[in-house]
């Protein structure tokens, strides 16, 4: 029943096509939810059912087909600091309990900010189970991994400003060994305040997050049998193992404005974060020979990770910036004159094209000589990260491209067999489609481009191919089966084999 009425509210906003702000809050009411997790091998998570018990609704109306991507309404929902644009509190049905009255803040300073907790345990659980098939593993060509992991996911809000999210792996099957006890993937906390009578203008997040800088988010994506390569790339020769990796500590400010008509608009982020040393990168390679068979020099990597100690490798602090402009759709923080579906269902058909330029700028550690793992310096390898790229939506297709450039330049050189040099640089090139065949069967594929072009070590261009083919069983039940490919100039490495996986993933 309440889904029912959920779909004729929603049908009634399409359907009416006006600007005004008693259209909006039924849009928000309607649209703004958030469930179960994104999949990136399964691990990942940015959208919680935590959120669709505190409004009551399903989780189709606010992702964009399957989740983890997020249509229009959840992205607003997302960069309000987890709230409905405005008055939130009208469309909460699972009531906070509140510390303190309205009252006490008429009599600030002499009294305790006003709060509120969940009234719910605001927790939530993400199960997968997966079987993978390599064909060119040498111990093994097939696995079940059973319970692949389980992680404990949180989300909420704290008053009118204040909110937070959470990942926390509980336990997690690596073939033959099997890991339990917690970990933090993400957990951080935004301050939404408002600002000219407006929330979203600017908000502040801090604490271990996935900056805003990436290209495509990890944790949003719906292809997880590979993940982005911008997001794992290293510069091999230079044991540089920082990219857009999708967990950083530090902090980030970002917002944004609706367009002309409340449509489309203007997002921004700028941030500064640790730059860690990323445990999930390509390694460090013996140059001689990489593309026939060279092996990861494992005492390289060790004193990387030795070099490392609570406070990062070295003194220095990555910061980047980010901007976006969407033209047509929804408002980016919600709102504006939507183009009607031909079912209350198919809320994540609109007509938008987003341009987005980004830059990631950081200084890491590397070897004067990385085949044996000598000449380490904790810094000097100064390095841009840099690009553009295009969203594209057209009612049950899109289309997004991107061209990512990595510059790393070392102090003095780097040595690989006969070769030396400062400069390692490569061009990725993305393109990925996504396509709603029917409300619960979404294929998606994916190409990369990597072209590196380094002073030392022989790196060759390669293309690498995925493919993931999602089906819902239920609104917070999915069924996938994917394939990734690469070409024969790849690295050899258990990274690019080719793979094949079938995996269920569940929320609770």
């Amino acid at each position: 029943m309440k889904r029912k009425n959920c779909e004729k509210k929603f049908l009634k906003f399409q359907r009416q096509k006006n600007e005004n702000d008693e259209s909006f809050l039924r849009l928000a009411l309607l649209c703004f939810i958030i469930f179960v997790p994104a999949v990136f091998l399964s691990r990942n998570a940015d959208a919680i059912p935590v959120f669709a018990r505190k409004y009551q609704t399903s989780c189709p109306t606010c992702h964009w087909a399957t989740f983890p991507a997020l249509n229009p309404f959840g992205k607003a929902f997302k960069d309000n600091g987890y709230r409905f644009p405005e008055d939130d509190e009208v469309y909460v049905k699972e009531s906070p309990i509140a510390f303190g009255g309205p009252a006490w803040k008429k009599v600030f300073p002499n009294a305790v900010w006003p709060s509120t907790i969940e009234h719910l345990p605001p927790v939530a659980l993400l199960i997968n189970s997966n079987f993978t098939v390599n064909p060119k593993n040498s111990s093994g060509k097939t696995a079940f991994d059973g319970i692949g992991a389980v992680e404990l996911l949180t989300g909420g809000t704290l008053g009118e400003s204040l909110a937070w999210f959470g990942a926390v792996g509980l336990y997690e099957n690596k073939g033959k060994t099997v890991e339990s006890g917690t970990g933090s993937e993400r957990f951080f906390g935004v301050y939404s305040p408002t600002l000219f009578e407006r929330k979203g203008l600017v908000n502040i997040e801090f604490g271990r997050f996935e900056p805003r800088v990436t290209p495509r988010s990890e944790h949003l994506s719906i292809i997880g049998t590979t993940p982005y390569l911008f997001s794992t790339w290293s510069i091999l020769p230079t044991a540089n193992f920082t990219s857009f990796f999708p967990s950083q500590d530090g902090v980030e400010f970002f917002g944004g404005k609706n367009g002309p008509k409340g449509n489309g608009g203007f997002l921004w982020a700028a941030g500064i974060v640790n730059g860690e040393a990323n445990d999930d990168s390509l390694g460090v390679w013996d140059g001689s020979d990489i593309n026939s068979g060279s092996t990861i020099v494992s005492n390289t990597k060790t004193q990387v990770q030795n070099a490392a100690n609570p406070f990062d490798v070295n003194n220095s602090k990555d910061y980047y910036a980010r901007v976006s402009y969407k033209i047509g759709g929804m408002g980016v923080m919600g709102g504006g004159i939507v183009e009607e579906s031909k079912k209350a269902t198919e809320n994540w058909q609109e007509k938008s094209l987003t341009i987005s330029s980004f830059f990631y700028r950081g200084n890491a550690g590397f070897f004067n000589n990385p085949v044996n793992g000598t000449g380490w310096h904790s810094s000097g390898n100064h390095f841009w990260r840099y690009g553009m790229e295009a969203d594209f939506y057209w009612w049950n297709f899109n289309l997004f491209g991107a061209a990512t450039y990595f510059r790393d330049r070392t102090d003095s050189n780097v040595t690989i067999g006969s070769e030396s040099g400062r400069n390692f640089n490569a061009d990725l090139y993305t393109a990925e489609l996504r396509w709603v065949a029917l409300p619960w069967v979404i294929p998606a594929v994916r190409f990369e481009n990597m072209n590196p072009a380094y002073d030392a070590g022989d790196i060759k261009s390669f293309n690498r191919y995925s493919s993931d083919i999602t089906v819902l069983i239920r609104a917070n039940v999915k069924f996938v089966i994917g394939a990734a490919f690469t070409d024969g100039s790849a690295p050899k490495s258990p990274f690019f084999d080719d793979a094949y996986r079938m995996g269920v993933l569940i929320g609770l």
